[in-house]
């Protein structure tokens, strides 16, 4: 992997190194009679990320330190977006879960236009990316790149969260990507043994020695090059801030993320006219949708108090670094989000719409256990636009979450689903005592509602931005090609035409890994 690429062409340009970036390196490169070119705003991946308790999301100086604008609908707070801006991109700084939601959420992908997106059609790209522990099956694959295995450490408070989700009526699953995923369970995650398995790793490093792969990192892509309504090219500025222009024989493919996806086409011309002439930007290409269509799972903590010590107690640590030195097991494989349920706010849901995640605190909020729940289904739209023309601004984000009733709704039901579990003669005789927050005092709909906007934070599955499907607001077609232009696919979680009810993560590695396909077969 060079360093620095030689000037001139490539046959595929790939703007962005995270999950769907990484994926595409690798098997566009696996073609020796091609030549790609990966640029990565972000650095390389070091190995202490591989620890699975310490790489996540704490890692603030090796994300995009993003924040949204005021929020109208969450007590205009601002909340911290810190995406990942490292080779693998957030798949190298995530909770590691392997999530990929209920085979009705991919059919509504096709059920809304796009032909060849249903679950039984994606089925096998999931199962292409995926090393199973269970091995291979009608859902699962055993000779993908990523790894999926069971958790390695199991708290004690993961377990009785099971046990009491079952006590309040909710069944066991096995498998939360198998054929029955509605229901508690522990959480499959993505770890090779003990280890993050993630797409820096797993895909991109053994492709490292391929000579026409080419890779470029602290590289900032300014704009894509387009003559003809074709793309011919991006421009980027390297970390010695030297300008640099690199052309694209066959395609450019845009896999920056659901929020610099957007905003790179938008600083190329390319998104609705009138945002881009309110900043000065010549519209080479009308396109409404660019940026529309924000969606993202909102979660919701519920803190109760416990009279056990956190498993991320600092006085656990010595025995955490032995189990972790020797056996590759212990607290250092967490993840702290062991188990959980995905379940229904209401009977009348089509497709379970909750995720409840249990998220042990570590040592900065001892005797505290978080009952956090997620929205797995969300109706609030949001939008992505510039702050100005320069590229090195950061995008405009306004996620408006909880701006649609059902969602409120939704999260209210979840505050009450999550007290009858919390209430449960397992987790009493655990140790689990009073409630936190929101606290007892707080019981009509009203008063959780206001609880809710007051608390509520993002999951980071931030998705839909440039969305495939056919009608006007629609950036992408089903094989991933821009509407309107040539020679440029945009290939990550922006293209989705809703979120599925589960983690985005495997998602994106489906999407990536079809989109290979699709490629390569007109190679």
């Amino acid at each position: 992997m060079s360093p620095k690429p030689p000037t001139g062409e490539f046959d595929y340009v790939i703007v962005g190194g995270g999950a769907a970036g990484c994926v595409l390196a690798a098997r566009l490169s696996e073609r020796s009679d091609l030549t790609v070119l990966l640029i990565e705003a972000g650095g390389g991946y070091p190995q202490i990320l591989s620890v699975p308790l310490v790489g996540m999301r704490q890692m603030v100086h090796r994300s995009w330190k993003y924040l949204t604008s005021q929020q109208d609908h969450l007590a205009h707070r601002r909340l911290s977006l810190p995406m990942g801006k490292i080779l693998g991109g957030s798949s190298s700084i995530n909770a590691m879960m392997y999530v990929r939601g209920t085979p009705a959420a991919y059919d509504r992908w096709a059920e809304l236009g796009n032909a060849g997106w249903s679950f039984a059609e994606v089925l096998p790209s999931f199962r292409k990316s995926e090393h199973h522990h269970g091995g291979a099956s009608e859902f699962h694959g055993d000779r993908g790149p990523i790894h999926v295995s069971r958790p390695r450490h199991r708290a004690p408070f993961s377990t009785a969260f099971v046990e009491a989700c079952v006590e309040s009526g909710i069944p066991l699953t096995a498998d939360f990507n198998g054929p029955a995923p509605e229901g508690a369970g522990f959480f499959d995650v993505m770890q090779r043994y003990g280890l993050r398995s993630g797409a820096a790793t797993a895909y991109l490093a053994p492709a490292r020695s391929r000579s026409n792969l080419h890779v470029v990192l602290k590289a900032t892509v300014h704009r894509l090059v387009v003559e003809n309504q074709r793309v011919i090219g991006v421009e980027f500025v390297d970390e010695h801030r030297q300008m640099t222009r690199i052309n694209a024989r066959r395609e450019v493919v845009l896999s920056a993320g659901a929020l610099n996806s957007p905003q790179i086409l938008m600083l190329s011309g390319i998104g609705p006219a009138s945002e881009l002439e309110r900043h000065g930007i010549t519209c080479l290409h009308d396109l409404p949708g660019v940026g529309a269509n924000l969606q993202d799972h909102v979660r919701v903590p519920v803190l109760m108090e416990s009279r056990r010590r956190s498993p991320g107690d600092l006085l656990n640590w010595p025995k955490a670094l032995i189990q972790f030195g020797l056996l590759r097991r212990g607290v250092l494989t967490s993840n702290c989000c062991e188990s959980g349920g995905l379940v229904r706010s209401d009977p009348s849901q089509s497709i379970p719409d909750l995720q409840f995640v249990t998220h042990f605190q570590s040592h900065l909020y001892p005797g505290v256990v978080d009952l956090q729940f997620c929205l797995m289904r969300t109706h609030s739209r949001g939008r992505v636009t510039l702050t100005s023309a320069d590229p090195a601004a950061p995008p405009q984000i306004n996620l408006n979450s909880l701006s649609d009733p059902a969602d409120l709704r939704a999260a209210v039901a979840g505050v009450r689903r999550t007290r009858e579990i919390g209430a449960t003669s397992k987790l009493r005789k655990f140790g689990i005592g009073r409630e936190i927050l929101p606290g007892h005092d707080l019981q009509s709909d009203e008063q959780l509602a206001a609880y809710c906007r007051s608390v509520a934070e993002t999951c980071y599955h931030l998705s839909s931005t440039c969305r495939m499907g056919t009608d006007r607001l629609s950036v992408v077609d089903t094989h991933l090609r821009l509407h309107g232009i040539d020679q440029l696919r945009i290939v990550d979680a922006s293209v989705m035409p809703e979120l599925p009810n589960g983690n985005t993560c495997a998602s994106t590695y489906m999407i990536a890994e079809k989109a290979a396909e699709l490629i390569l077969c007109h190679a």
